[in-house]
């Protein structure tokens, strides 16, 4: 992440190294000694580097690591056991940690617990203070053999029972793990294991043995020895190691382990003591031991850190909005002018068409009824004695149906399609029979619709009102007795003239 960017440092009795680190690089600020003139220069370091969340890690002969197996519980019932244990194992020691390493595959399954605690840290409080008066971040305290086993890891050590001898300045650390996690570690001072010959593989094999007999690494295993020194001094060692059949022992080359740290092998050379620093810099903190009101600044540094981040993510969510509507109103405004742009062409070709037509000199109105005598004089008028002759075609056979009425109107916009005529007739001779009057009725239309010409003949009058809600009315007829009704009824057809 661009905002992992940290100070580890590596703090010892008589000098402390700080690494400026952030993922993909890393700047040495240099080492500083325990004299005042050391602290000063510290504090000034620490005072331009005091926004940075800083990790400790102590390297130290004042350590105690003990190996228990508690019961499997969880939440506030595990802290609970654990500061009982811690307080039990180490009495009054203030810098304590617990790390959950395994839990047990059988039995109850109980948990696996690493406990360390730093035994003297008199010469820890001068750097601390200084930290805490410049109200830097602090996220942890650890040793530096949890550092190296980071280096394991990024070596990728596959070996049971490893012992990590690695030197560092003019002290010798050997750091014992069991399947890549820290069990054990010792240092050793002084100017004696860095100069004498065959004394570093000495210290191994006592160690060898110490582990053997506190049960830590078991009789049968062979021990894998990983020696590490920038400055060769070490190499000695590896021949009488590997001459004993407990032992396996090889030399970790800077350029390979410069290749898994991804630190250049100059660099790597110059300062050995950014290895295990850089190792562990961007890994999980398993052994904190920093008290929890150590850690109160760096809690305040998450929420602030947590708050301007939710505060970007909130402004950057804002800006995208921003944009989109931005973006939105710019298309439909180009939508809008190219819409004007279309109306005012499409303007000015209507008004080029208007300019091309002929000047009008009479008024709608007029010409509406130039229009409409233009037609009547074009339609072919009807001729009545032709309508006259059809009627009569029909007429001859029917002798007993009257003709009263003939009337029709000629409409100029239907000429075309015929005339509309309307028939007022009555029957000569009624005997009160009113379903034979209809069947003759029904006989002249007939006859009518046979004419040519003649179409859509139809009872527009009919002499029985056959409607189902109308009211019954009316008297009976005696033809004996009283002079018949005259029964009148109406037809409507449509004529068109038939020319040849």
């Amino acid at each position: 992440m661009i905002t992992d960017h940290r100070l580890i440092m590596l703090a010892s009795p008589h000098q402390i190294g700080v690494l400026d680190w952030r993922p993909g690089r890393m700047h040495w600020l240099g080492e500083y000694s325990a004299s005042t003139s050391g602290r000063a220069a510290f504090r000034k370091m620490v005072i331009a580097h005091a926004h940075l969340p800083a990790l400790l890690v102590v390297d130290t002969v004042d350590e105690d690591y003990r190996s228990e197996i508690l019961p499997h519980v969880q939440g506030r019932a595990r802290d609970e056991l654990l500061a009982r244990k811690l307080k039990q194992v180490f009495r009054n020691a203030r810098f304590t940690g617990a790390w959950l390493q395994v839990r047990e595959k059988t039995g109850r399954r109980d948990d696996r617990y690493l406990l360390a605690a730093l035994t003297d840290t008199d010469w820890l409080q001068s750097w601390l203070s200084v930290l805490y008066r410049e109200c830097v971040p602090l996220y942890g305290i650890t040793t530096l053999a949890q550092a190296c086993q980071a280096i394991l890891g990024k070596l990728r050590i596959q070996e049971p029972h490893t012992l990590l001898a690695c030197r560092l300045n003019t002290s010798l650390r050997l750091s014992y793990y069991h399947e890549g996690r820290l069990r054990f570690s010792r240092l050793i001072g002084g100017e004696t294991p860095t100069q004498l010959p065959g004394n570093a593989a000495d210290e191994i094999a006592k160690t060898q043995l110490y582990l053997t007999g506190q049960r830590i690494l078991p009789r049968e295993a062979r021990l894998h020895v990983l020696l590490l020194d920038p400055s060769g001094q070490l190499d000695s060692a590896q021949a009488p190691l590997n001459a004993d059949p407990a032992f396996t022992a090889r030399v970790i080359d800077l350029s390979g382990l410069g290749r898994a740290l991804r630190i250049p092998a100059a660099f790597l050379a110059a300062t050995p003591e950014v290895a295990p620093l850089a190792a562990i810099a961007g890994e999980t903190l398993q052994l904190n031991l920093a008290p929890p009101e150590l850690l109160q600044r760096h809690v305040e540094f998450r929420w602030r850190r947590g708050l301007h981040l939710a505060a970007g993510f909130v402004a950057l969510l804002g800006l995208t909005i921003t944009g989109a509507y931005w973006l939105e109103t710019q298309h439909l405004k180009d939508q809008a002018d190219q819409l004007a742009q279309q109306h005012q062409r499409i303007s000015k070709q209507h008004q080029a068409l208007v300019d091309a037509f002929p000047v009008q000199t009479a008024a709608p109105e007029q010409l509406a009824q130039s229009v409409l005598l233009a037609r009547q004089l074009l339609t072919v008028q009807t001729d009545p004695q032709m309508l006259l002759i059809a009627l009569a075609q029909a007429m001859d056979g029917a002798p007993d149906i009257a003709l009263d009425k003939v009337e029709w109107e000629a409409d100029p916009l239907v000429a075309q399609t015929g005339v509309e005529v309307r028939i007022d007739a009555s029957l000569g001779t009624f005997d009160g029979n009113y379903r034979a009057a209809m069947e003759r009725i029904e006989r002249f239309m007939n006859r009518l619709q046979t004419v040519p010409g003649i179409s859509g003949v139809r009872l527009r009058n009919s002499p029985v009102n056959a409607d189902s809600s109308s009211t019954l009315a009316g008297k009976t007829f005696d033809p004996a007795t009283a002079d018949a009704p005259l029964v009148r009824f109406g037809i409507s057809l449509t004529y068109r003239e038939v020319r040849p």
